[in-house]
């Protein structure tokens, strides 16, 4: 117990957390686009031969397109999140690390399933690498509001606001199930769920305006 409560000591700057996260998903959303190749002609002046390879490419940047929205749909609820505490302690620190490393991972999937558009497991592999993101997410964000929220900001707060935030990994997960029926299917479910969560979150006080 000893061990766990040196993780809730400190009370460390947030300027400091904001930019290494803002640095992370920045390099995130770089490696994404990375994975959009310049195709090889054989006839640089073919105007078809260009179309097919754009058209076998079309998987790759629905791909890209989806990443990238949900990706900055967590910047922006991270954001949000991160602006609730009134400082950070070692705990939050490392919460916020574990998120970012999922956040890392992205570009992998994205690139498995641009790839091989009709393989099942690729596709799925997908929705679950986001369905854990988001469960991540929501540990950061259940330990600021529990422990580090800002005092005039905690009555403002949603008390089933996490709970219904779990709508987010549990349709990621509808979506990879999809996938071993109909991936297209799978990616409509991908596309649609960042939508949902396109903006934070308001508080009691904005609702009741």
């Amino acid at each position: 117990m000893r061990f766990l409560q040196r993780f809730r000591h400190a009370e460390l700057r947030l300027t400091r957390i904001e930019a290494f996260s803002d640095g992370a998903f920045a390099i995130v959303v770089t490696l994404l686009v990375l994975e959009l190749k310049v195709p090889m002609l054989k006839d640089h002046a073919s105007v078809s031969e260009l179309a097919h390879h754009l058209l076998e490419s079309l998987p790759k940047f629905v791909s890209w397109l989806i990443s990238f929205i949900i990706v900055c749909k967590f910047w922006l609820n991270h954001h949000h999140v991160v602006g609730l505490a009134r400082h950070a302690d070692y705990a939050m620190v490392w919460f916020n690390s574990i998120f970012l490393m999922g956040q890392s991972f992205i570009p992998f999937p994205t690139a498995l399933m641009g790839e091989y558009p009709d393989n099942r497991l690729a596709v799925s592999f997908f929705g679950v690498v986001f369905a854990v993101n988001t469960f991540l997410f929501l540990i950061l964000h259940a330990y600021i509001v529990r422990r580090l929220i800002k005092p005039e900001l905690a009555a403002l707060q949603d008390p089933r606001g996490i709970i219904k935030a779990f709508i987010g990994p549990a349709s990621y997960l509808v979506g990879a199930a999809f996938a071993w029926v109909s991936v297209h299917a799978a990616f409509v479910v991908y596309a649609l769920t960042p939508l949902f969560y396109i903006t934070p979150p308001e508080g009691r006080a904005a609702r009741k305006r």
